[in-house]
């Protein structure tokens, strides 16, 4: 910017575990010469793991809805981000075909299809309808049922990572990890190695069922107190009784002896 170039690059490099994206970054200086703006206009950023081949993507930036780099870094290793996305329409401009975006938005998963790319050797993307929350709820995954649980899980499982959580199956908590997979419309579960694991789906009232809601301390306390006072509350028409049933023994053990003692002087 301090020389004043029309268009210049970056580098950046950034390792995800044991993958690294390898990205350049494109800026450029506005049209408008009496106003000094740089844009970020797109970064092609490549994809390298052990033991295969260099996967390379352009991504173009745009005033919002832009994905994080975290977000690319999933999509191009072949998983999904749910997020918000421009709605967009051809558009025909100085004789070439265009898609620009018409002011709207919607959410949706976006990926990438691998099996098919432009004259560029871009993928194109994948946009996939999923009700995931509701998938979420089929497992039997601990406290799924309470809403700020499922939103803790949901999150980053929107952005496409993997998400650790707690599996009850018959009475036994199992760890694991969970990543969407929107494309079959379904979740996948992996153990702490990265094996896959098999995890069938239950109704919502067989997890209601299996999973008993873990009380705080505090909670416990107020349980015990409150018990307590129950159980005071309905011994005491007991008690009462029982005094009532003792004064009424007494009372006719006095009015027998004062009619033995008024038979003797009779």
């Amino acid at each position: 910017m301090d020389q004043n170039l029309t268009e210049f690059t970056l580098k950046h490099h950034q390792e995800f575990g044991k993958d690294k994206m390898e990205s350049v970054l494109h800026f450029s200086k506005g049209d408008q010469q009496d106003k000094d703006i740089t844009f970020f206009n797109r970064f092609e950023s490549t994809l390298k793991k052990e033991g295969l081949e260099d996967l390379t993507q352009t991504f173009f930036i745009g005033a919002k809805h832009n994905y994080t780099l975290k977000e690319r870094y999933n999509i191009m290793d072949g998983r999904s981000v749910y997020r918000e996305q421009p709605k967009m329409e051809p558009t025909e401009e100085n004789g070439v075909t265009k898609m620009k975006p018409t002011g709207e938005t919607y959410y949706a998963w976006r990926g990438l299809n691998f099996k098919e790319a432009d004259k560029y050797g871009n993928f194109n993307p994948k946009i996939i309808f999923w009700d995931h929350e509701k998938e979420l709820q089929k497992y039997p995954i601990k406290n799924i049922l309470e809403k700020y649980d499922r939103a803790r899980i949901m999150r980053p499982l929107e952005k496409g990572n993997r998400v650790s959580v707690t599996l009850v199956r018959d009475g036994q908590e199992t760890q694991a990890q969970v990543v969407a997979n929107p494309r079959m419309m379904r979740l996948d579960f992996y153990d702490d190695k990265g094996q896959s694991l098999v995890v069938r789906k239950v109704d919502k009232q067989a997890v209601s069922q299996s999973q008993e809601k873990e009380m705080t301390p505090q909670e416990v306390q107020k349980a015990a107190i409150a018990k307590a006072a129950e159980q005071a509350q309905a011994n005491t028409p007991v008690q009462n009784q029982a005094s009532g049933a003792r004064q009424n023994e007494a009372e006719q053990k006095q009015e027998q002896g004062q009619r033995r003692r008024q038979g003797v002087h009779v």
